[in-house]
């Protein structure tokens, strides 16, 4: 009987198995006696072999048995996996993520150039949540991208927890390549903690590296601030004159005129709110769930319409992959479409994404989900990922941008916006950076835009955008990059020090209110802290603000 022979092998490794779990064992005491002499006997003792008819009925029996294995196995061996999701569940608003550094292998390095070294960072677990490998990883902002190095797993996501889990109060390690340069030159990049792809706060760390011929030539030397920049405490005043008639360089403006002594916001002939801008509020591979205060309509991409949605109805989109099809379940029948979907906001109501959770760890009560423009549900197959993109003048883009907070001064507030403002008309400029994701500006890399409810705990900045509508800032008849970053270290840095091209608006300048801390970002163009406190202190407006860190600009009002 080959089969009984094969099923008593099975027990006998099954058997074997359980000692290194703590469960019941379900072939009793085969150990004790041969597992086959075991079960014939009980079948002989039954009388169960006397007849061909037995013999089938004691192969149904054997079946049975290893049936009923399987089942028991199901059972109490996916207990614990089963369990662990629900705790997961159940906490999951109870948790908080926050880590600080522990430890950085490197700061700066001088490399030749295309040669490597391995970086690692350690973290302690600060928070309550438990991190866990497939959760917990490292990311690279865009200024590391050019660290990148072949073992990367992906262009933003240089290493993962090392530790399979790492529990509040515990250390957890990262450990990559970094790859420098080509080109001979000083390059910093930045890195930080993610879990659940949202950012850990605190957890930003910078690297630099001097590219050189021979490292070992190279003599270390304690950075100091330039002594030709003019002095910190004084205020910056024009170098060049507005030039009374508009000779800005803005492709996506068409001239209505060619009258003397226009100005550039009659010239370019703009809306009022700015052109639109398209910006990424998030990608995902889940569904995504919206509704509208007011009626609101669904169309394809030939603008074909496929919904008109009545006011505070839900409605639940997918994208599937494998088909290449969006979907969306309507009234009583499944919408498919092959064309990526246009979702209209024609009664100026707000649409509230109800599938994204979003929300601040100083107010859970807060959910940065609520969006005033028109939407798009679009896949792209640059990176095969499906993104929500929002629609919206470029005005109430700016009041969306949560990189200040209500308590800041009115003039710093406005300064910012001019500088939030002008990043973003350059990349809606230049149309390069996400050309292959299909907007301008992401929600998070770019500037951190969080929609409508900025505006509601906001009102300061509206205002502050509202007071410098339109205005952006120009250097030799361009959009200038208007960088900007959290805290400096003494000074900022220059635009080549850091990407390595020449920007002649983009220079080193001393921030003396910064003077005593780390740098905490790329150090290029405006250091929030500094510019913030020279308000305060020395009563700054904000375009001395602007005309300091950027040098040699001019503020342009375009519509």
């Amino acid at each position: 009987m080959p089969f009984l022979r094969a099923l008593f092998s099975l027990c006998q490794n099954y058997t074997s198995m359980q000692t290194s779990v703590k469960s019941i064992s379900y072939c009793g005491n085969l150990k004790a006696k041969s597992a086959e002499s075991l079960v014939l006997d009980k079948l002989k003792e039954d009388g169960l072999f006397s007849t061909g008819l037995n013999v089938m009925f004691a192969f149904l029996i054997v079946i049975g048995l290893s049936m009923g294995l399987r089942v028991i196995e199901s059972n109490f061996f996916m207990q614990e996996p089963t369990n662990h999701l629900a705790v997961k569940a159940a906490y999951a608003s109870e948790v908080t993520n926050a880590a600080t550094l522990a430890s950085q292998s490197h700061t700066s390095v001088n490399i030749k150039p295309e040669n490597g070294f391995t970086f690692t960072l350690s973290y302690t677990n600060t928070g309550t949540s438990t991190w866990t490998k497939e959760d917990v990883f490292l990311k690279s902002s865009t200024t590391a991208l050019k660290f990148r190095h072949e073992f990367w797993p992906d262009a933003y996501l240089p290493a993962q927890l090392q530790e399979e889990t790492v529990a509040p109060g515990e250390i957890g390690s990262f450990k990559f390549a970094l790859q420098a340069p080509t080109n001979l030159n000083k390059y910093t990049g930045e890195f930080l903690l993610v879990n659940n792809n949202i950012l850990i706060k605190g957890t930003q760390v910078t690297v630099a590296m001097n590219v050189v011929e021979d490292p070992s030539a190279v003599q270390v030397v304690k950075a100091v601030a330039p002594t030709t920049t003019m002095p910190a405490t004084t205020a910056p005043t024009d170098t060049q004159a507005a030039a009374s008639v508009c000779s800005l360089n803005l492709t996506i403006a068409s001239a209505i005129g060619a009258v003397d002594n226009e100005t550039c916001k009659i010239s370019f002939g703009l809306p009022e709110q700015g052109p639109d801008m398209r910006v990424g509020l998030f990608h995902t591979e889940e569904s995504i769930s919206i509704t509208n205060t007011k009626a609101w309509q669904v169309y394809d991409a030939t603008d074909t319409l496929l919904a008109s949605v009545p006011a505070n109805q839900v409605v639940t989109f997918f994208y599937i992959n494998s088909k290449g099809e969006y979907a969306f379940d309507f009234i009583d029948k499944t919408i498919r479409s092959n064309s990526y979907l246009k979702i209209s906001n024609f009664n100026d109501g707000l649409f509230t994404v109800t599938s994204l959770e979003d929300r601040p760890s100083w107010n859970l009560s807060i959910n940065y989900n609520d969006f005033i423009g028109d939407l798009e549900i679009r896949h792209n197959d640059y990176k095969d990922r499906t993104w929500l993109i929002e629609i919206l003048p470029l005005e109430e883009y700016v009041m969306g941008i949560k990189e200040t907070s209500n308590s800041d001064p009115l003039e710093y507030l406005k300064a910012m916006s001019v500088a939030a403002r002008t990043y973003a008309l350059y990349h809606h400029e230049s149309g390069r950076k996400h050309a292959k994701e299909f907007f301008d500006v992401d929600s998070y890399y770019d500037q951190v835009y969080k929609g409508q409810v900025v505006r509601v705990i906001m009102p300061k900045l509206e205002q502050a955008v509202r007071e410098t509508a339109g205005q952006v800032v120009t250097y030799d008849n361009e959009i200038i990059v208007a960088a900007y970053f959290s805290h400096s270290d003494g000074r900022t840095r220059s635009f080549q020090e850091v990407w390595g091209s020449n920007v002649p608006y983009l220079i080193s300048v001393p921030t003396p209110y910064t003077a005593d801390l780390e740098l905490w970002g790329h150090g290029v163009g405006i250091d929030a802290t500094d510019a913030r406190a020279h308000v305060r202190k020395d009563n700054w407006t904000y375009d001395q603000i602007i005309k300091y860190y950027y040098t040699k600009v001019l503020l342009e009002e375009i519509y």
